[in-house]
C-alpha cells in the first residue's frame, strides 16, 4: 500500500523537480565558485602517466603527481592577526560596568557680575542634593570664586551661551547622568525636590520638561523656570546643535532653545511626566520680605520646584530657609500621623496595646536566644565606668564616652524642665546604665538627683532614653587599588632569630612564588654588646650570619631576585621610629606604602590586599590587631604542633595592647616626623605628659590629622614568641610589655587548669610548690 502511494501520479513531478535541481547544481557549481586568482592544475590520468615518465623534471614543476597536495591561496583574503590575550581591565566601579548612571546634572547659565553673589547662593543651597553642579559664563574669567565649579567660553555672544552649554555637557557628561537640568542664576531651585521628582520618572522616554510659556499654542518651555532633558532627548540634540547656533536669531533664550528642541527631536514642552507635575512660580519681581506673607497660603507657590526671579541674594537664602522649614513641618506632621496610626493598629493585634514598642517606629530590643547572646549593660558614674570589657574592672570616664554621657544628661535636664516647669532643680547624675543594641541603638537608664522646689526635699528619678541608629551614611574616601607595592619592614633582634626562617618561608610562598607586588626589608638590630663584624674580623663574629646566608639562598632560588634587602641598626633600645628611619634613608620613593611587622607574623595575601585598601595617603593609617598564639606547650597536648594557627579562644587572642603592626605611606610619616621635630625644637609640649616622648608610630600619627583605622584582622596571625621586656624602655611602654607578656601566655582557664594539675602532681609526689615546672613566659 505504501509503494502504491509513493509511485502514484502526484509523486512524479516532485521527483522530477528534485532530480533536475540536483543536476543543475552539479553543472553550475564550478561557475559559482570560480575564482580568477585560483591556479588550475591538471592532474594526469593513470593512462597518461607512463607517457609522462619521459618528460624532464623541468617540464613538470609539480613533482611527483602522487605527492600532490592542494594549495590554498590567501592573497585576496583578509588575514586575521594573532591577538595576544591580555589581562582584562575592568572599570573602576561596578556601576560603570553595568551601565548605571547618576541621576541629575544641574547646569546654571550665570553672569560674571552675579557669580560671587547669586552663584555662591545656588552652590550652597543646591550642591549637596544634585550629583553634579556646574556654572557656565559667556566669557573668560580671571579668577572664579573659591570652591565654585565654573566653565567659561571664549565666545562672548550671550545669545549662543545655552547652546555652548549643551554642547559642553553633551561632550563631557552624556554617558554619566540620566537627567540634565538648566536654569539661570537668578532662579531659586529646590534641588532636593527636583531630585525626588526625576527619581519617579522613567528614563526610557524622550522628555522635554518644564513650565510652558504663557502663550497660546506654545510648544516651548520657559528657560527662566528651568528645563529638564532626559538623556535620550539630549543625545538626539547633540549632533544637530550646529544648526541651532546658526538659527538662533532671537534675543530670548527660551525661544532659541525651544526652536532647537523642536527641530532636532520633534518634542514639545510638557509639564507632566509619569503622573507628576513640574510646578514653578514665576513673578515679575520677587522680594521675600514683601511677598512671603501673601504667598504662604498659595498652594502653587508652596508646591513649586523653582522660583523666578530672585535677584537679591538675601531673598535667595531666606527662600531656602522657608522651604526647609516647611519640609520639616510636613515631615513632622507625617511622622505624627504614622505614629497615631501605629497606636491604633497595635491594639488590634493579638498581643494588644502593651506590645507597642517604645519609642514608636524604633525596633524592639533584641531577644537573646541563649546566654551567650545577652547584651551587657555597662554601669557608670559621673567619673568612672565599671566593667567596660572583659579585661578591666574600672576605667575613668573620659573621651568620647564622657562626651556621650554629658550629652544624654543635658538632654534629660531639658526634657525634665519641659515636663515639670519650675518644679525641680536639676542637681546632677547619680549613676546610670548603658547598652548598645546593634538592631536598635543605645539604651540609657539614668538615675538623676532633683530638688523638689515645692516640698523642699531631694528626690531621685530614673529616666529611660534611647539614641536610635540613624540612616547609614557613605563617607567619601579617596580611591585606592590593590596594585600598590607593599614595602614590608621586619626588625629582627637576638631573641627573634629563631622565627625568621619560618617568616622567610611564608614570605616566599605568599609573595615570591605568586609574584606579589611587595618588597621585604629585614632590619637586624644589634645591641651595644653585640655588633656586626668589623672589616678586619671574621664573618663568624656576626650573630646574624646564618640568616644572611638564608636570605642569599632565596636570592639565588628566584631568577628575578627575592626582593629582600637587609639593613643594620645599632642601638641598645631601638624604637619603631628608629627602624623606619633606617629604611627611609634607603628608599627613594616618597609615596611608598610601608608595613611595619614583626618576625612572628604569618603573611597572607588577603592581609596584604587589606593593607593596600585600608591605607590611604594623606587620609588614613592602618593599625591591624593581630591574633597572637598562646604558648604551644599549654594549648596543645602533644607534639608535633600544628603549623596553621586556628582562630579560637583556646589557641590565642587578639592583643589590643599590640601596636607592632602599622601600615602607612612614607610621605605621611615624613610630615608627621617633621611636625613633631618642629614642636620639640620650639619647646611646645603636649597636653599629656605620657605622650610627650613619642617612641612608636601610633603615638606619632595620633598627633596628626590623619585617621587611624584600628580593628582586629583575622588574616593577621602571629606565632608565639617569648617576650622580653627591657627595663630601659619608657615607663608606659615597659608596663604595656609586662601586661602583654602575662596575657600572652595562655587564657585564664588554661592557666588555672595548669596550676591545678601542677598542684595535684606536687601533692602526689610531695614536692614543694616552689619547684614547679610551669612553662616560662
Amino acid at each position: 500500500m505504501l509503494t502504491m502511494k509513493l509511485f502514484s501520479r502526484p509523486a512524479y513531478p516532485v521527483l522530477s523537480g528534485i532530480c533536475i535541481g540536483i543536476s543543475l547544481s552539479l553543472v553550475c557549481l564550478p561557475y559559482f565558485y570560480l575564482d580568477e586568482s585560483c591556479e588550475f592544475i591538471l592532474v594526469p590520468s593513470e593512462t597518461q602517466l607512463p607517457q609522462m615518465h619521459n618528460i624532464k623534471q623541468k617540464a613538470w614543476p609539480y613533482g611527483n603527481p602522487d605527492d600532490f597536495e592542494p594549495r590554498i591561496n590567501l592573497d585576496s583574503k583578509p588575514v586575521r592577526g594573532n591577538v595576544e590575550k591580555g589581562k582584562m581591565i575592568r572599570p573602576r566601579f561596578a556601576a560603570s560596568e553595568l551601565g548605571i548612571r547618576e541621576k541629575l546634572f544641574l547646569g546654571v547659565n550665570a553672569r560674571r557680575d552675579t557669580l560671587n553673589t547669586l552663584g555662591v547662593a545656588i552652590n550652597r543651597t543646591a550642591a549637596q542634593f544634585v550629583d553634579k553642579l556646574l556654572f557656565f559664563v559667556e566669557a573668560q574669567m580671571e579668577q572664579a570664586p573659591n570652591g565654585l565649579p565654573v566653565v567659561s567660553f571664549k565666545d562672548e555672544r550671550n545669545v549662543l551661551q545655552p547652546f555652548h552649554t549643551m554642547k559642553y555637557v553633551a561632550d563631557q557628561y552624556l554617558e554619566e547622568y540620566d537627567w540634565f537640568m538648566f536654569i539661570e542664576d537668578n532662579t531659586y531651585i529646590r534641588a532636593e525636590q527636583v531630585v525626588e521628582f526625576v527619581s519617579h520618572v522613567s528614563i526610557s522616554q524622550d522628555l522635554y520638561l518644564g513650565r510652558m510659556v504663557d502663550e497660546l499654542q506654545s510648544l516651548y518651555c520657559d528657560l527662566r523656570s528651568g528645563i529638564i532633558f532626559s538623556n535620550t532627548a539630549l543625545r538626539k540634540m547633540a549632533p544637530q546643535l550646529e544648526w541651532c547656533t546658526k538659527n538662533a536669531f532671537s534675543m530670548d533664550h527660551t525661544d532659541n532653545v525651544g526652536r532647537c528642541v523642536l527641530h532636532t527631536t520633534g518634542l514639545a514642552c510638557t509639564p507632566t511626566a509619569s503622573g507628576r507635575n513640574f510646578s514653578s512660580f514665576l513673578s515679575h519681581d520677587f522680594v521675600f520680605d514683601r511677598d512671603v506673607a501673601r504667598l504662604r497660603a498659595n498652594p502653587v507657590f508652596n508646591a513649586s520646584l523653582t522660583v523666578h526671579p530672585v535677584n537679591d541674594v538675601r531673598s535667595m537664602y531666606k527662600l531656602h530657609r522657608y522651604f526647609c522649614e516647611r519640609d520639616m513641618a510636613l515631615a513632622e506632621e507625617e511622622i505624627a500621623s504614622i505614629e497615631a496610626e501605629m497606636k491604633v493598629t497595635a491594639c488590634l493585634t493579638p498581643q494588644g496595646c502593651s506590645h507597642l514598642p517604645w519609642p514608636i517606629s524604633v525596633s524592639e530590643p533584641s531577644q537573646p536566644k541563649n546566654r551567650f547572646d545577652v547584651i551587657r549593660w555597662d554601669y557608670f558614674t559621673p567619673t568612672h565606668m565599671y566593667f567596660p570589657n572583659d579585661h578591666d574592672n574600672m576605667v575613668p570616664l573620659r573621651g568620647a564616652d564622657k562626651l556621650d554621657v554629658d550629652d544624654v544628661v543635658g538632654f534629660s535636664e531639658r526634657k525634665l524642665e519641659d515636663k515639670y516647669p519650675g518644679r525641680y532643680a536639676f542637681q546632677g547624675l547619680v549613676s546610670g546604665y548603658r547598652r548598645f543594641d546593634p538592631s536598635r541603638g543605645l539604651d540609657y537608664l539614668l538615675d538623676v538627683a532633683l530638688d523638689d522646689v515645692q516640698k523642699g526635699s531631694r528626690v531621685h528619678k530614673r529616666i529611660r532614653l534611647v539614641k536610635p541608629l540613624s540612616h547609614m551614611e557613605v563617607v567619601p574616601m579617596p580611591y585606592v587599588t590593590e596594585n600598590s607595592r607593599v614595602h614590608i619592614v621586619v626588625p629582627v633582634n637576638d631573641f627573634e632569630m629563631a622565627v625568621l626562617p619560618k617568616f622567610l618561608q611564608v614570605y616566599a610562598e605568599t609573595c615570591l612564588e605568586r609574584n606579589d607586588n611587595s618588597q621585604l626589608y629585614v632590619v637586624f638590630v644589634y645591641s651595644s654588646a653585640a655588633a656586626p663584624a668589623a672589616p678586619g674580623q671574621e664573618e663568624s663574629a656576626d650573630e646574624f650570619s646564618a640568616l644572611r646566608a638564608t636570605i642569599a639562598d632565596y636570592e639565588k632560588r628566584f631568577p628575578e631576585g627575592a626582593r629582600i634587602t637587609t639593613l643594620d641598626l645599632r642601638k641598645a633600645v631601638p624604637s619603631q621610629l628608629d627602624v623606619v628611619e633606617v629604611v627611609a634613608k634607603r628608599m627613594q620613593e616618597q609615596d611608598a606604602l610601608l608595613l611595619v611587622a614583626s618576625a612572628g607574623v604569618l603573611l597572607e595575601t588577603e592581609f596584604l590586599n587589606r593593607v593596600r585598601m585600608q591605607t590611604i595617603r594623606r587620609t588614613q593609617v592602618f593599625l591591624p590587631i593581630a591574633f597572637f598564639q598562646y604558648h604551644p606547650k599549654i594549648i596543645y597536648e602533644k607534639k608535633p604542633y600544628p603549623e596553621a594557627i586556628e582562630i579560637s579562644k583556646d589557641v590565642g587572642f587578639f592583643d589590643r595592647h599590640s601596636f607592632d603592626h602599622v601600615a602607612f605611606y612614607l610621605s605621611d610619616y615624613v610630615l608627621a616626623r617633621d611636625a613633631y621635630s618642629a614642636d620639640v625644637a620650639t619647646g611646645h609640649r603636649l597636653q599629656s605628659t605620657a605622650s610627650a616622648n613619642v617612641t612608636d608610630l601610633c603615638s606619632l600619627f595620633l598627633r596628626t590629622d590623619l585617621h587611624l583605622f584600628r580593628a582586629p584582622d583575622p588574616a593577621l596571625k602571629h606565632a608565639w614568641l617569648p617576650r622580653r621586656c627591657n627595663p630601659l624602655l619608657p615607663e608606659a611602654e615597659y608596663h604595656r610589655c609586662l601586661v602583654r607578656r602575662g596575657e600572652g601566655l595562655a587564657s585564664r582557664s588554661q592557666l588555672a587548669m595548669l596550676i591545678l594539675k601542677q598542684q595535684r602532681a606536687n601533692k602526689a609526689n610531695d614536692i614543694s610548690p616552689s619547684s614547679s615546672s610551669l612553662p616560662a613566659a
